[in-house]
């Protein structure tokens, strides 16, 4: 699973994802291999924690994120590529593979990936530039998020890693644009929550495993979930644009396929934006934003709430480049009842500011503060707040 956004290229080519292989497809065949890539973070973190303390301690050389990527890669005579990736994490998990997939695809036509991996929404999200590597206002890390993932700007209700289809267009067949530019359309279909063989896959087992579920009346697994995200890359003279939009509909099941049924259905709509002004001599400044709305349930329980941020970049990804970036998100969620074990409802704010500098290519140490409220709606139940500070390094490779 992707697990930060935009660190310090303005535009990830999230339209070249499909296109990352395809744009170095040869004309001749190329027999299958295999590359190894991936990163690693390791940050020390302190807190105040707050009134009502949380889980985290005050201090603390946070837990890794790392993991290992096994890329594999084959060109056939006519131009298609065929390949795969397998992630593994770099420490101890629940799920310890992350991700493992297969795609086809050609650059004139599109790309098709099966297997478990997010869903086009989130592979194709386009929002807020982030401050601080690692933890962002849509992927949880080590620091931002003290109170779970409730509060994320991703969709909370949305199976990613399960096994499923992702369709994609191929994005520079429109308005004439370069490769890795223009229009591109994907599109996902998950007929169940199923990852691995479960001991008796289809009843128990971890088939049934769902993971980040939104609220308690969500059970167990998802199915039939269909989702599509669109996003349009452009350049127009020193100011990069991309924009983002997606929505996905799916049914809670109940504990058992045998006696699926669950309650209606579960959904929700997203939509961003990214620029990037190029000032010159590689210095640009970053600014996006992302809002997000979901019905959890099919009573009342939805969340709905938006980010935006900032970031200043004196050379890009170059070596030397320093980073100044701000991020901050504001959440709302009603009749959710398991955010944090207490109340009907509440409303986070997060903000983050950071730093970082490019020691190396794939080299890139940082440090931030931030700052994180929660209001709960039952009188009964203290506000919390949180304030946090972090140092770190970045690898990727």
């Amino acid at each position: 699973m992707k697990k930060t956004l935009l660190l310090q290229t303005a535009l990830v080519a999230a339209a070249g994802l499909m296109l990352a292989d395809a744009a170095s497809a040869q004309d001749k065949a190329v027999p299958i291999g295999v590359t190894v890539g991936g990163y690693m973070t390791r940050s020390f973190s302190v807190q105040d924690r707050g009134a009502r303390q949380v889980d985290q301690p005050a201090a603390t050389f946070a837990a890794p994120d790392a993991e290992i990527w096994f890329n594999i890669r084959s060109v056939l005579d006519n131009g298609t590529v065929v390949g795969g990736r397998i992630e593994l994490e770099g420490s101890t998990e629940a799920d310890q593979i992350d991700e493992s997939y297969l795609f086809v695809e050609r650059r004139d036509i599109g790309r098709i990936e099966v297997g478990s991996t997010d869903l086009v929404p989130n592979k194709m999200l386009y929002g807020t530039p982030n401050a601080i590597p690692g933890d962002s206002t849509t992927v949880a890390g080590s620091v931002g998020d003290y109170f779970g993932g409730s509060y994320q700007m991703w969709f909370g209700a949305i199976p990613n890693d399960k096994e499923h289809i992702n369709i994609y267009t191929s994005s520079n067949r429109y308005f004439g644009s370069k490769a890795g530019k223009g229009l591109q359309l994907g599109f996902s279909y998950l007929p169940n929550a199923c990852e691995d063989r479960g001991t008796s896959a289809g009843t128990t087992g971890s088939c049934q495993t769902f993971s980040a579920a939104a609220n308690s009346s969500t059970v167990n697994n998802m199915q039939n979930v269909y989702a599509a995200a669109a996003n349009y890359i452009e350049s127009f003279g020193p100011v990069d644009a991309a924009l983002y939009a997606s929505w996905y509909t799916g049914k809670p099941a109940s504990s058992t396929f045998a006696s699926a049924g669950g309650t209606d259905n579960v959904g929700g709509y997203q939509s961003g934006v990214n620029f990037a002004y190029n000032i010159g001599d590689g210095s640009q400044v970053q600014l996006g934003g992302l809002y997000t709305q979901e019905s959890l349930d099919a009573n009342t329980a939805n969340k709905h709430g938006w980010a935006g941020g900032l970031k200043y970049l004196t050379n890009g990804a170059k070596p030397g480049s320093v980073g100044l970036g701000v991020e901050g998100r504001k959440v709302r969620v009603t009749n959710l009842t398991n955010i944090n074990g207490d109340g009907n409802g509440s409303e986070e704010t997060l903000y983050m500011l950071g730093v970082t500098y490019q020691v190396a290519t794939g080299i890139l140490t940082f440090a931030g503060v931030g700052n994180e409220k929660v209001n709960y709606d039952t009188a009964s139940i203290s506000d919390n707040k949180q304030t946090f500070g972090t140092v770190g390094i970045r690898l990727d490779f």
